[in-house]
Formats: structure tokens, sequence, C-alpha cells
């Protein structure tokens, strides 16, 4: 893979937010499968958890139970042949009209599939 590619496939993959993370969507491993590896590690705010796609489809089915659909504004991007690196922001929309905002640093890794190995990211509240 090239840095372009990373970038290409870091966006690929947070369209594939946009279209699952939402009350609506089904979920399975296969789905999961389409943007992660077998095996991968998330780390969001300084925790650390190796994930694989059924501990994942537990997490996402939670999470997206109260959400109506997310949304991102990448703001800047670096990437490399193996990563890239998008500082953004995050928005949640929930029922009611309930929004949330997040300013966000998410690194993604991909193995030689294209398929994510590592979740890292660090975000914060911010006011819309």
């Amino acid at each position: 893979m090239t840095p372009s590619d990373s970038i290409q496939r870091g966006h690929a993959v947070l369209d594939w937010n946009r279209r699952h993370l939402h009350h609506e969507s089904q979920l399975s491993e296969a789905i999961i499968g389409e943007c992660f590896a077998e095996q991968f590690v998330v780390a969001p705010n300084g925790r650390h958890y190796q994930a694989d796609r059924a501990l994942y489809l537990d997490f996402l089915n939670g999470m997206k139970s109260t959400l109506e659909r997310i949304d991102y504004q990448v703001q800047h991007t670096v990437a490399d042949e193996r990563s890239v690196v998008f500082s953004m922001r995050a928005l949640l929309y929930r029922p009611g009209g309930v929004e949330e905002s997040f300013e966000a640093m998410l690194m993604m890794a991909f193995d030689a599939e294209g398929k994510v190995t590592l979740w890292r990211e660090v975000y914060l509240p911010s006011p819309r």
C-alpha cells in the first residue's frame, strides 16, 4: 500500500461507520470483516483492548443502540504505507435531537489486506 492507499482505506472505514453505526443497522462478524482484521487492537483515550470480530460486534451493537447516525469532519490527514491519522470532529446524533460533538485524533493501521489492525483514538467533547 502507498500513503494514498492508506488515506483511501481510512476514509472507507469512516464511510463504513456512517453506513453501519446507527440503531437500525444489522451488523455481523462478516460485515465487520469488511474493514477489520480477525484480531486487532482498539485503544480509545489511553485504554487498550485486544479485540476480535465477535467482541467488536458486541461492543458496536451496544454503542449504536442509541445512535441515529454518526458523521466525521476530517480536518488534517497524515499517512504512510500502513497507517493513517485523521484530526477530525466526530458528530453523534441521538434520538430526540440530541447531538454530541468530539474533537478526535484517530490512527488506523492496516495489514497487507487493507484491514484495520489498530484503532487508536483520542477524543474530547467539544462545543458544537
